[in-house]
């Protein structure tokens, strides 16, 4: 049986987005083929999008419309938040689909109230599916103990208690311990990367080759920034992926160059067109 590997970008679009999403991602998976992750991806997922939209849940209490709401994804911060803000963006397109197969008109109050439990809905089914879909037993990179899932607090606003702030402590953390025993592959992709031609090294690989070198460089034994570890995600999803399955990812950009430094196999999401399935998917 074919074996997958799920790259955080598509692990998001399988369980949170629109069903044109899912369907696009369910695309890129071979028939009968056996899905994984690992707690590294896990962790992935809930430190940025989950996050994101935890928080875009919880502000909504802020605002008494739907429409302010969506106002405020534009201005303020969040336009020096662009990962947040797109996660935003999005979830108020997944909304405006959902609404589409529903009958009756709300008010902006009404409406507001329809998108948080719609946010709450897919938080809750969305994290259980994590746990439940795909095998997170790999944990090559030691990303920490099983994630603890999001609560809602009595005031109905939700959290999730991630410790970020433990990343890249060496003795919460495993990264260094990964580095050592995948050194050579993660030389090869700290070179490889390097070693782009100038039109592929954007911001986001130039910040993962100088992440990589202090890594590399740094002390095992010595507590580092936990950002660096954040930086090097690509890399090390696709250094930790098995070599006998293929790693799926919607980030062919970023993914594609370093798999084929490791001599692994990438199969790419692309992205929907439309929020609605094509006629033909099941």
């Amino acid at each position: 049986m074919p074996a997958v590997f799920l790259e955080s970008s598509v692990v998001i679009g399988l369980l949170f987005r629109h069903a044109g999403e899912r369907a696009a991602c369910r695309a890129a998976i071979p028939p009968q083929a056996a899905s994984f992750c690992s707690r590294y991806v896990q962790y992935e997922v809930a430190r940025g999008f989950l996050r994101s939209l935890i928080a875009l849940h919880n502000v909504s209490f802020e605002y008494e419309s739907f429409a302010d709401l969506h106002q405020a994804a534009y201005s303020g911060p969040r336009r020096f938040k662009p990962y947040e803000m797109h996660t935003w963006l999005g979830a108020f397109t997944d909304f405006e689909a959902a609404l589409e197969a529903e009958d009756g008109t709300l008010s902006p109050r009404q409406k507001l109230e329809a998108f948080r439990a719609k946010l709450r809905q897919w938080i809750r089914r969305g994290w259980a599916r994590l746990q439940r879909d795909f095998d997170v037993g790999l944990d090559e990179v030691g990303c920490r103990d099983p994630l603890p899932p999001p609560v809602e607090r009595g005031d109905g606003r939700i959290d999730q208690v991630l410790k970020v702030d433990q990343c890249g402590i060496v003795t919460a953390c495993g990264v260094m311990g990964f580095l050592q025993r995948r050194r050579a592959d993660i030389r090869l992709v700290t070179d490889g990367l390097a070693n782009l031609p100038a039109l592929q090294q954007d911001p986001e690989t130039e910040k993962r080759i100088e992440a990589l070198r202090t890594l590399l460089n740094a002390d095992p034994g010595t507590d580092f920034k936990g950002k660096r570890c954040h930086q090097c995600g690509d890399a090390f999803i696709a250094v930790e992926a098995p070599v006998t399955h293929t790693i799926v990812t919607k980030n062919g950009k970023h993914l594609e160059p370093i798999a084929r430094m490791l001599g692994k196999q990438v199969s790419i999401a692309i992205s929907a067109k439309s929020t609605k399935p094509p006629a033909s998917a099941p």
